[in-house]
């Protein structure tokens, strides 16, 4: 029995020495070399570069970090593939497993910075914006000699609303690179967005012709903002011919001719920057919808991101969930709606599934709330909208209005405008006439002097120059102190004068001039402009006109008549039901009036008061017709003037003090 048992024992023994397990220290050994084995494998895959060899790579490298989880720059390696793969989620996790090991590596922080920075294109939270900022500033501050961290920076920190230190990044990322063409252009952006115009357009200037070719071509294209005539007749140009379209197309939407600068050009490139630095998926070599969204309107006021907010329906089975992004323009009355059909963070226009077929819906701005913006510019028909000033300035309202007269050099021009600004004011306005060939004609500066309509509130201003008939844009810039600024634009047609009767533009004005200070020697007229054309209810409308070659008797007397009348344009626009419950009061019967003259010569200069004390504030135009009674001819001109109720008696302004009113004065 004995003997039994130690044999027993001895094999129990034997079979536990046969058995046991290797020493840790073994163990590992051989572990870390299957680990190394499928690593080298794993890089052998990513050197080839494709699909199936990178997602091979990621299963080797997870089951390495499995095996040998004290390795990480096997985690680092793993958390890049993620990236470049598109799956930022575990990429994010793998990079903040690295934060674990006590190590300072740029590559590391920069490649959190990458996954925080989806993170927060995703889902729209500032906190993952923040996230992506720290660790970008910690890679820069690691590796300052790599630009990539600092231009990664500019848009995060223009999205949060601090171009100044947009522009520090941008300005580290050109020392470290002087020659790096996306710093160039970031450089160029925090420029402009500080106000720096005049610098950003030089810097854009040097910097796109550098860009990459697939990257250069989405600031030199202009179809996110033309219409759809403009890009298919773009399509079909010489590349010569292409160019000089599209520097046409830009000089025409220029909001300040008055400057050597473009500031709506400007600012499409600096939307096309941030675009291309926070949307730009530099694998398929191109931006999402909100790359041309944001090139289009700039950025908006609120982002929503909303999970799994909406279903591709195809036929009644069949659902796709998709996720969805808003982004609210309130300024512009607009929302715009992006869908993630695909749910790998690539959103496209907004898909309307109708019953019979689908419709891409396109943002459009509210025509009424852009109206409302004196600021903001439309451009064809809405597709885009641009800052009628650059970033830094304060706006001047400026209204403008052009008349057109002839004189002894031939079709001379006016252009009268107003700003608001008190008698203290130092306000300065350039105006500057160009030709249909974009060439300069005109060029003047001068001080802007006190309103005879408001002498409290506005100053006004007037310039004239004699030009040969043609089509011609005309700009007025106005300048004042702490970075006030205005401008107005417009076009005009001037025709060569003829031999028949002819009317000269109606101006309105603010009074009639005193008759006692007319000097019949002096030809020229002084004209107190209204160019808002605004009356206060109450008060007499006055408007200036010249009628040309009218035709003498045989003894050199004019005969003519003149009728004005003053008829509303305020129209009920509601729905018939609305009119007929709901009746508005009807408009003023046109208030008309003629009377017959005659003078020495066919030239006629005209001054033209009218009471309107039965008038209601309303819209109106005012139209006067000139007969020839000697040469049996007619012309007609008009002008759209608008009545107001008074301003309080501190705020009003009134009419010039030597109006006649109820009269008319003739020079």
């Amino acid at each position: 029995m004995l003997r039994t048992r130690s044999f027993v024992s001895l094999l129990v023994m034997l079979l536990s020495l046969l058995w046991a397990p290797e020493p840790a220290h073994a163990v590992s050994a051989r572990t870390e070399r299957r680990a190394e084995r499928l690593v080298d494998r794993a890089r052998r895959h990513v050197a080839q570069n494709t699909n199936e060899d990178r997602h091979a790579a990621i299963q080797d490298l997870e089951d390495a970090t499995l095996l040998d989880p004290r390795r990480p720059e096997w985690d680092l390696m793993l958390a890049r593939l993620y990236y470049q793969c598109g799956f930022y989620g575990l990429a994010r996790h793998r990079f903040e497993k690295l934060e674990h090991y006590e190590i300072d590596d740029p590559d590391d922080r920069f490649g959190l910075g990458l996954a925080w920075r989806q993170d927060w294109l995703k889902y729209q939270l500032p906190q993952s914006r923040e996230r992506a900022i720290v660790n970008f500033t910690e890679a820069a501050r690691l590796d300052p000699h790599k630009p990539d961290a600092w231009i990664m920076l500019v848009p995060l920190l223009m999205e949060k609303s601090d171009p100044r230190a947009a522009w520090v990044a941008a300005r580290h990322a050109l020392d470290a690179d002087p020659n790096r063409a996306d710093a160039m252009v970031a450089e160029a952006y925090a420029s402009f967005r500080l106000g720096n115009v005049a610098h950003a357009d030089s810097a854009f200037a040097v910097a796109v012709p550098r860009l990459p070719r697939n990257v250069r071509l989405r600031y030199e294209d202009i179809a996110p903002v033309a219409t759809e005539r403009d890009t298919l007749h773009l399509s079909r140009m010489w590349p010569k011919d292409r160019a000089a379209y599209i520097k046409r197309f830009w000089r025409e939407l220029d909001p300040d001719i008055a400057t050597p600068e473009n500031e709506a050009q400007l600012e499409y490139w600096s939307r096309v920057t941030h675009a291309y630095l926070l949307y730009y998926d530099a694998r398929r070599g191109i931006w999402d919808q909100r790359g041309e969204i944001f090139a289009r309107y700039g950025p908006p006021a609120l982002q929503r991101f909303d999970d799994v907010g909406d279903t591709l329906n195809f036929g009644r089975l069949t659902q796709f969930p998709m996720n969805v992004l808003d982004w609210d323009y309130p300024d512009l009355g607009m929302h715009v709606r992006l869908q993630d059909r695909m749910l790998n963070g690539f959103y496209l226009p907004y898909i309307d599934m109708g019953i019979l077929e689908s419709t891409i819906i396109e943002p459009e701005p509210d025509p009424d709330s852009l109206a409302r913006r004196y600021d903001l510019m439309g451009v064809s028909g809405g597709r885009g909208v641009f800052h009628r000033l650059p970033p830094g300035t304060r706006p001047i309202p400026v209204e403008g209005a052009l008349a057109r007269f002839e004189g002894s050099a031939g079709p001379r021009l006016v252009a009268d405008f107003e700003a608001p600004g008190d008698p203290g004011d130092s306000l300065v306005a350039t105006w500057v006439v160009r030709d249909s060939a974009q060439n300069e004609l005109a060029r003047a500066s001068h001080t802007l002097v006190p309103s005879a309509c408001l002498p409290t509130e506005a100053q006004v201003a007037e310039f004239d120059s004699s030009l040969p008939p043609g089509r011609y844009e005309v700009g007025i810039s106005v300048v004042g102190p702490n970075g006030r600024r205005g401008v107005f634009r417009d076009s005009v047609t001037l025709r060569p004068a003829g031999t028949r009767l002819s009317l000269s533009d109606l101006v309105v004005t603010c009074g009639v001039p005193d008759a006692g200070t007319l000097d019949p020697h002096d030809p020229s007229v002084r004209i107190e402009p209204n160019p808002y054309a605004i009356i206060d209810v109450g008060t007499p409308l006055t408007a200036y006109f010249e009628i040309y070659h009218l035709q003498p008797d045989a003894e050199g007397l004019a005969h003519f008549e003149y009728q004005y009348t003053v008829r509303s344009l305020e129209h009920d626009e509601r729905i018939w039901v609305q009119r007929l419950l709901a009746p508005r009061p009807l408009p003023p019967i046109p208030l008309s009036e003629s009377r017959e003259e005659q003078q020495v010569g066919g030239l006629r200069r005209q001054f033209v008061s009218i009471p309107l004390e039965a008038m209601p504030v309303g819209h109106y135009q005012l139209s006067i017709r000139v007969r020839d009674l000697i040469g049996a001819r007619e012309a007609t001109v008009a002008r759209d003037f608008y009545l107001q109720k008074p301003m309080p008696p501190q705020t009003a302004g009134g009419v010039a003090s030597g109006a006649i009113n109820g009269s008319e004065s003739q020079r």
